[in-house]
């Protein structure tokens, strides 16, 4: 509960920061076709696709073709994250299944070695290869625009035709190293409307975001409370719906009772007013609170809440954690030092998790971390430093506790096997491991040092383990030493539990 309530909490504050937007009512569902906190992500290009059209804001848009084909940069679309969104008005299809999408925006990524191919099919007749782009461009997004109403009948044959005209405006500017997309918008005059500026594409998106509801459900649906803010209501969404991990599709996820009507709706429902709440705070959760630094092929989210009054703390907090709340720890590579100096008054919820296709593996959560339980364990760490001779001064990084989670995690992975089974084995030892130092669990020592003791032999055996020919690499004696620093750092957390 203390996690989804943190997950709320992001959700107030992204809500807060956009309440003054036209687009309120709806800018909880909207995300960022791509992060914009990531230095790479600078390079992203949009292009633009201008459709012809008679009047821009009739209900039904009767495109005569394309008007042109231009590209900008994906961050000059909007001056802030608030106007990107509102713009493109962008959210992530509900599966990969589905024959449509919110919004008139396709990914291309990454360009190919044959551009050409890729978008028309090997034999440059597009209807008919089903792995092309301009197959699963029309299919997949621009028809049901048509079937909609929201395109007049045979618009969407003028603009694949349109696109192939211009096809070569496409490959020019869709370049191999860097991600593209198709950004469909409107001519007028001289000016591109944007999706988020079309009426027409605004209710299309909300019409998608809330369908009717079909008869046969409003039926069995029955009056309950929102698990979350108490109110009573008869229109309740689920959780799978905000969380990939929370899904109902696996005999046996519904508690004590078998999938029916009106059964989801029993499992931790919530209203649409907290539903919105929940799904702004999980898009702030993916863009400023994951980092992917710490564990090989594992994103640990880490949703920091406000234990105090939010007005009152806001106004005592330091500018470092103010910061923090704003722009998160996505690339932040001391992240346990950076956590551990923010102010009292906040807790996190740690959840490692790992991307599986469509689905979120949950690995392990902990929940109501304070700041000085990560100092305590920052102070042991530099305990065992001093103890095995190094210097603990303010320019060392050594005594950061990041650098105990990397040595922990990189003594680990030194005694895995070679088969990939066996390193997804010890990936979750080592986060067996963290998650007890966060939770002020008693650690298995004992059994990680059965562990080293039962390799050593075969470490020692091993001529470049001893002394290895890669200049970077870390010689025995070295890690012989690393290791029983972990060691020792894990006797002095379980002597103070």
């Amino acid at each position: 509960m203390g996690f989804l309530q943190a997950v709320y909490s992001l959700g107030e504050m992204a809500s807060e920061a956009a309440k003054d937007s036209p687009f309120a009512d709806v800018m909880n569902f909207l995300q960022l076709p791509y992060p914009i906190t990531e230095a790479q992500n600078g390079k992203v290009f949009a292009i633009r696709v201008w459709l012809e059209v008679d009047d821009p804001q009739v209900e039904v848009l009767d495109i005569n073709g394309v008007a042109d084909i231009d590209r900008i940069e994906y961050q000059a679309i909007g001056n802030d994250e608030i106007k990107i969104k509102e713009r493109c008005l962008y959210r992530d299809p509900v599966g990969s299944n589905v024959s449509w999408r919110f919004s008139p925006l396709y990914k291309l990524g990454r360009g190919s070695k044959d551009p050409l191919k890729e978008l028309m099919g090997e034999s440059g007749s597009w209807q008919e290869n089903n792995k092309c782009r301009f197959y699963k461009l029309y299919n997949n997004l621009l028809s049901d625009y048509e079937k909609s109403s929201c395109f007049s009948e045979g618009s969407t044959d003028r603009i694949m035709a349109g696109l192939v005209g211009k096809i070569d405006k496409i490959i020019e500017f869709w370049e191999s190293k860097t991600p593209c997309f198709l950004l469909f918008g409107l001519k007028t005059g001289d000016r591109f409307l944007y999706p988020g500026e079309v009426a027409a594409f605004v209710n299309y998106f909300k019409n998608k975001l809330n369908p009717d509801m079909p008869a046969k459900k409003r039926i069995a649906q029955q009056t309950t409370y929102c698990a979350l803010c108490g109110e009573k209501e008869k229109k309740l969404e689920t959780l799978d719906k905000v969380f990939k991990f929370a899904t109902f599709d696996k005999p046996g996820f519904l508690p004590g009772t078998k999938d029916g009507a009106g059964i989801k709706e029993k499992v931790f429902p919530v209203c649409e007013t907290c539903y919105g709440v929940l799904s702004a705070g999980k898009e702030e959760m993916e863009r400023r609170f994951v980092n992917f630094n710490v564990i090989p092929k594992t994103s640990l989210y880490v949703i920091p809440e406000i234990i105090f009054d939010k007005k009152e703390y806001y106004r005592i907090a330091s500018d470092f954690t103010r910061n923090f709340l704003k722009n998160g720890m996505r690339n932040e590579i001391n992240l346990f030092s950076l956590l551990a100096r923010v102010n009292e008054g906040l807790v996190y919820h740690f959840l490692f998790a790992e991307i599986n296709q469509a689905q979120l593996i949950i690995h392990s959560l902990i929940e109501d971390v304070p700041p000085t339980r990560l100092r305590q364990l920052e102070e042991l760490w530099k305990e065992t430093c001093t103890a095995f001779g190094y210097e603990m001064n303010n320019s060392s990084k050594k005594g950061y506790l990041d650098t105990a989670i990397s040595q922990i995690i990189a003594v680990l992975l030194s005694l895995a096997g070679k088969r990939e089974q066996d390193r997804v084995v010890m990936k979750e030892r080592i986060i067996a491991v963290i998650s007890g130092l966060l939770n002020a669990e008693p650690i298995g020592v004992e059994e990680i040092k059965r562990l080293i003791v039962s390799r050593l032999a075969s470490m020692f055996t091993d001529p470049d383990w001893i002394s290895p020919k890669e200049k970077n690499k870390m010689p025995g004696r070295l890690r012989i030493k690393g290791m029983a620093e972990v060691l020792d750092f894990l006797y002095r957390v379980n002597g103070r539990e």
